[in-house]
Formats: structure tokens, sequence, C-alpha cells
């Protein structure tokens, strides 16, 4: 028998903490506040988005597809064992908020992409205690990817040189270095996730720099090689970040045509 998030919870997983209540609403509303500004006026969340949020507090009684089940090893901690379960369990639910109801097995790629259903397009991200996914019907060509991370991973490390350009490096040194380069490295993950569905090979973290627009709240995308051409200049990419309680949050829609 497939073990339920419900079991899993009661556990193992309180020797990891759990999600303070008083947060979860602030965190939630920062989310949804990033998707809709990355979606913008002509697209709605009830309509056109699928999104699901969910932490180990909620424990939603979702059983892992056997399928969905043989993508974790038999070695694999519990921590591990709950991001998979949670995920899949929030990709679900979005693909329930856009009409798509049969429940079919979300598999991985060759690049542990998840393999959406025909018609779908979407991303799912995870960071403890924390799954995020969103979904959205592909007949409008849009990338879309999200990332979540935690500041707690990026305290005492330094990974400026291998994530960011020069011009990044120097917004990066005129704040609050760890978060603007967790900012950096989030928003970099985000749009790779939405890249790679299009150009289908690994994007380097030098292949596109970005430039922070606080007006918006959002970064300004370039893209620097002549293998993303498939995202033409005329339609500037954008990452939408927020911030709430040590977490980042990332998300690009971007409409290709």
């Amino acid at each position: 028998m497939i073990p339920t998030l419900n079991r899993l919870a009661h556990t193992e997983v309180s020797a990891f903490g759990m999600p303070d209540p008083a947060n979860v609403d602030g965190f939630k509303a920062a989310v949804r506040d990033a998707v809709e500004l990355s979606a913008g006026e002509r697209l709605s969340l009830s309509e056109d988005f699928g999104l699901t949020m969910l932490s180990v507090h909620d424990q939603p009684k979702y059983v892992l597809h056997p399928e969905e089940a043989n993508l974790l090893s038999p070695r694999a901690c519990t921590r591990k064992r709950i991001d998979c379960e949670l995920g899949r369990a929030a990709a679900h639910f979005a693909l329930e908020e856009i009409g798509f109801h049969d429940p079919v097995a979300l598999l991985r790629g060759e690049s542990g992409e998840p393999l959406w259903p025909d018609g779908i397009v979407g991303s799912i991200t995870h960071c403890y205690p924390w799954s995020v996914a969103i979904a959205a019907r592909s007949s409008q060509c849009f990338a879309v990817g999200i990332d979540l991370e935690s500041l707690h991973r990026m305290e005492g490390s330094d990974i400026s040189e291998l994530i960011c350009r020069r011009a990044e490096l120097d917004w990066v040194h005129r704040g609050h270095f760890h978060q603007r380069l967790l900012m950096i490295f989030s928003a970099k993950e985000a749009l790779y996730k939405a890249l790679y569905p299009v150009c289908r090979r690994y994007i380097d973290f030098m292949e596109v720099e970005l430039s922070w627009s606080p007006e918006h709240g959002c970064f300004q995308v370039q893209l620097l090689t002549s293998g993303l051409t498939n995202f033409p200049a005329d339609r500037p990419i954008k990452v939408h970040c927020r911030c709430h309680d040590n977490f980042f949050f990332s998300v690009v829609i971007h409409k290709r045509a």
C-alpha cells in the first residue's frame, strides 16, 4: 500500500518542523500576487491557470499513482518522499482547477522535468515544508516556470561567481548579499523551467542576464545566446519575485506568440 501524506506527516515529519500557521496566509498571498502580476491583466487564475500551494500542515489526502511512487528510490529519506508526494498532490489539484480531472500519473522527463498531460503546461517547485504547482492549458503557447527557495539554504555560502554575470554581481553587492543572491538564483531556476520545454537543452546561468526593476517587482530578462531565439526580443520576458518569511518565490508566465 502506498503511504498517504497524512501517514508520513504523522510519523517522521515532526523532526523537520511545521510551518507557522500565522505565516501560511501571508505566504500564499505573496505567491498568488507574484503569479497574478506575471500573468498580467488578460489572464486569470480562475480561468486560465490552476495554482496550488500546499505544506505539510495541510496534509492533503492524496495517494501517489503507482507510477509516481516509482519515481522515488526505496532509500529516499522522509523529506524527499514528502516533497514528491506533496508536489504531485499540488500538481493534480492545480490541474483540477482548470477542469482537468483525469488522474493520470505525472512522471519525470530525462532532465527531471514533470511530464504534463497533452495540452497542458506547468511547473512544480519544492522547498520544505512547501510545494507549489501551477498548470495551464497550452493552446496559447505559454512558457511557465516557478521556483521556491529558502534563505537558510544560501546563508554561509557564496555561489555568486557561478550564477551571476558582472552586472548582476554589482547589483547583489549593493544590497543584502545573500538575499539578492538568492533572488538571482531562484529567478534563473524559474526561467530555466520555463525555457527548457521549448529549447530542450540545458541552459547555463551565464546565458541569461537579469536586471531588477523595483517599481514592478520583477527581473527583466536578456537572453544572450542565439540558441534561445524561440523567444523573440519584441516579447520581453520577466521574472516576478516575492519574499515572505525567508522564502523567495519566482515565477515566469510568458506568452511566446
